[in-house]
């Protein structure tokens, strides 16, 4: 069923609805689920991962990486 709602969050997401018109009421687990299938991510902060839309506008995961391959591409 959990399954269910996190598909409906992503349908929503792709059929252009807001991200307010989720139907679940606030602090409960379909709301969370929900989200999650919305935001294509899970719900703690810590493991939260971009939307697969947002990762492929080029956003890197790890800005770090890219900062520190920079720098070394520079000293060469």
């Amino acid at each position: 069923m959990i399954m269910d709602i996190i598909k409906q969050g992503g349908r929503a997401r792709t059929t252009g609805r807001p991200r307010d018109a989720c139907p679940y009421p606030a602090d409960s687990r379909e709301r969370r689920a929900w989200f999650e299938g919305y935001d294509g991510s899970a719900w703690e902060l810590s493991t939260r991962v971009p939307h697969p839309s947002v990762a492929l506008r080029g956003v890197s995961a790890c800005p770090d990486a890219a900062t520190v391959s920079n720098q070394a591409a520079a000293a060469t």
